[in-house]
C-alpha cells in the first residue's frame, strides 16, 4: 500500500513539474519570432517611434517627472547629428495621461499602405490617439502608458552592417525595427540592459527583393494587303481597297503661271 502510494505522490510531482514547464514555454518570449522588413521607409517611421519611446521611458525613470519631455530633453539620449528632419518631424505629447511620440508620414513614402494596413495591431495612431492611423501627416504611438504594469517594447543589439543601430520589438508582434536615431553610449547600453530581448536575429535589414522584370514586345508593324504607295514627280497616290488618294493637289498650269 505504501509503495503505491509513493507510486501516485511521483506521478502526481511529475505531471505538476510538466504543467510548469508548459507554463513557461507558453509564457516565454518566442525565440525565433522575429520579422524585419526590407523596406527602409518603414524603418524610418517606426524605428523613430520605438527609439524615442524608449528614450521617454528612460528620461521618466530618471527624472520621475510627470510632463513628457520635450525633443530638446529627448535629444540629450541620442547622438549627433540628428537627422535633416529633427526636430520638425518629430512630437511629443500627453494624451489621457500617457506620454505619446508622432513621426511624420512623407508624403510618397512606400511606408504608408503598411502602416495604413497595420495601425490596429501595431498601436499607430491618428493624432491624440483619436482613431487607427488612416493616412494622416503624422502617425503616433502611446510610448509610455502609465496605466501598464510594465513597459513593453524590448530591444536587441544590430548585427553585421546594421551593428551601430539597434532594434525595437513591441510585444505581442513579430516585427523588429531598426531606427536611424543612434543612442549615446550610456542611454545604449541602459536600454539593453533593461529592456533587452532574449530573441534570436539576425537583427540586420535584409535586401530587397528584386522586382520582377517586365518583358515588352512590339508587334510586327505591316502594311494591309491592299495598300500600295507609288509615285512620280508630282503627287503620291495612295490606293486603299481600290480608293485612289492624292494627298499633295496637284498644281494646275494657272498655278505655275503665277
Amino acid at each position: 500500500m505504501i509503495e503505491m502510494i509513493l507510486c501516485t505522490k511521483k506521478k502526481f510531482f511529475k505531471a505538476i513539474i510538466a504543467l510548469l514547464v508548459c507554463i513557461a514555454v507558453i509564457y516565454a518570449e518566442p525565440a525565433g519570432a522575429v520579422v524585419i522588413e526590407p523596406d527602409p521607409d518603414l524603418h524610418s517611421v517606426m524605428g523613430d517611434l520605438h527609439a524615442l519611446a524608449v528614450a521617454m521611458r528612460l528620461y521618466h525613470d530618471s527624472t520621475r517627472r510627470t510632463q513628457p519631455p520635450g525633443l530638446e530633453e529627448l535629444a540629450r539620449y541620442l547622438r549627433r547629428p540628428l537627422p535633416d528632419g529633427w526636430p520638425a518631424d518629430y512630437r511629443t505629447a500627453t494624451v489621457r495621461g500617457g506620454w505619446w511620440v508622432g513621426r511624420r508620414v512623407p508624403d510618397f513614402s512606400t511606408a504608408r499602405r503598411f502602416l495604413r494596413n497595420n495601425a490596429l495591431s501595431l498601436g499607430l495612431y491618428e493624432q491624440e490617439g483619436q482613431s487607427a492611423w488612416l493616412g494622416g501627416a503624422f502617425v503616433w504611438m502611446n510610448a509610455v502608458p502609465f496605466n501598464a504594469n510594465a513597459f513593453l517594447i524590448r530591444v536587441a543589439q544590430g548585427e553585421g552592417d546594421d551593428r551601430h543601430y539597434l532594434f525595437f520589438n513591441l510585444p505581442d508582434t513579430e516585427y523588429y525595427w531598426r531606427s536611424g536615431l543612434t543612442y549615446t553610449a550610456e542611454a545604449r547600453a541602459e536600454a539593453l540592459r533593461r529592456f533587452g530581448s532574449n530573441a534570436t536575429g539576425p537583427f540586420v535589414i535584409p535586401a530587397a527583393p528584386p522586382s520582377a522584370q517586365i518583358t515588352v514586345r512590339a508587334s510586327p508593324v505591316e502594311l494591309p494587303p491592299d495598300f500600295t504607295v507609288s509615285a512620280d514627280e508630282e503627287e503620291i497616290d495612295m490606293r486603299l481597297g481600290g480608293i485612289l488618294v492624292n494627298p499633295i493637289r496637284r498644281s494646275n498650269d494657272r498655278d505655275r503661271d503665277r
